[in-house]
């Protein structure tokens, strides 16, 4: 074990950073990892490595880089003014990086720094000292009511693509998964007879999710009058676009994004239902440690998040149903309290002496 280390430590000098990327995305799909996962992760280490390549010319070795190079890397997206500048489909917009983007750079790099300590590349850990800049906590703005049902009624239940559409709507607001969830469920997942489902969680997790009524007639109508007949006989995946092949997210963020226009809401997208399931869930009565097991989270950080949504939703209602403000008492519109002297209140006054 102790020489099979320090032969990858002497290799360390000889191979590229290039090729210990490439190592590194293939152990974390060999461990499990999903595709979604380690797309994005293969995706920023290798801005790393062209950042690299491109401030020191020539010297691609693995054993020369330094935590001073993942410094200055993300040093620069802090800095830099312009976003989807290579991307596929959408045009360069001259704002800087989300903080959650950086953040992203920072934990994929910092990742990969501990496979290289912990399978012999080098002899400390290059990038642990490497802090991930802090990103703002914003506050989340589920749906009102009155948005879903402004978006439900305008969803066409006449068509085949609009039975799909409402099916998933409600699926995602019903169930609160994530959208890699949805776009990976099979027909077969689903026992609408008990109203519950199965999906893979991140981590290659599976976990069973409850369904209700209205999502489940809405998914069986789908099922029996909307969904095509798929272009591969054998393709059981849920949710197919007119043509037969499987939905993909960026039509999914498509759809959204017209039912955001015609409805005047400013954002829509597939997170947004699951915050919107996540709150209105708990303000509905559910407990918190329920809501975990359905969102599948590891630990109850992000659900203690959406307990205090919930708490100031619940605040914003009373403010707006308060009983005893409702009666619209004479009390109400005299202004600010005075506070009665000690002299004048009858409550407050001492005894007399006999």
């Amino acid at each position: 074990m102790v020489h099979r280390i320090a032969l990858k430590r002497k290799e360390a000098n000889m191979i590229t950073l290039k090729q210990a990327i490439e190592n590194y995305v293939t152990t974390r799909t060999t461990e499990g990892m999903s595709r979604h996962y380690t797309t994005w992760l293969e995706r920023r280490l290798k801005d790393f490595n062209q950042y690299t390549q491109e401030t020191r010319p020539g010297d691609e070795s693995l054993g020369r880089v330094t935590l001073d190079d993942a410094r200055n890397f993300i040093g620069m997206l802090i800095k830099k003014r312009v976003k989807y500048e290579h991307h596929q489909r959408r045009a360069p917009e001259a704002e800087g990086l989300a903080p959650t983007t950086i953040h992203g750079y920072a934990r994929s790099i910092r990742s990969f720094g501990t496979f290289l300590f912990e399978e012999g590349y080098t002899e400390e850990n290059i990038f642990e000292g490497l802090r991930p800049p802090k990103v703002p906590k914003k506050i989340i703005e589920p749906l009102t009511e009155e948005e879903i049902r402004r978006i439900l009624s305008i969803i066409p239940q006449v068509t085949a693509e609009g039975l799909r559409n409402y099916a998933f709507f409600l699926l995602l607001l019903d169930t609160g998964i994530r959208l890699s969830e949805m776009l990976n469920l099979k027909v077969s997942d689903i026992d609408l007879a008990e109203g519950i489902f199965k999906v893979m969680g991140k981590g290659s997790k599976e976990r069973e999710i409850p369904l209700g009524v209205t999502a489940r007639r809405a998914l069986i109508r789908y099922i029996e009058m909307g969904r095509p007949r798929p272009l591969n006989p054998n393709d059981d995946t849920l949710f197919l676009t007119m043509d037969g092949s499987p939905i993909t997210q960026s039509s999914v963020a498509c759809v959204l994004k017209r039912i955001a226009n015609r409805v005047h809401i400013k954002h829509l997208y597939p997170h947004l239902l699951r915050h919107t399931f996540a709150v209105r869930y708990l303000i509905n009565g559910g407990d918190a440690f329920s809501l975990q097991k359905i969102l599948g989270h590891e630990s109850l950080d992000m659900t203690r998040r959406y307990v205090e949504l919930a708490n100031t939703d619940v605040k914003k209602k009373h403010q707006q149903f308060s009983p005893v403000d409702n009666l619209n008492l004479s009390e109400a519109r005299r202004g600010r309290p005075r506070l009665q002297t000690r002299e004048k209140s009858e409550y407050t006054a001492s005894p007399k002496r006999g």
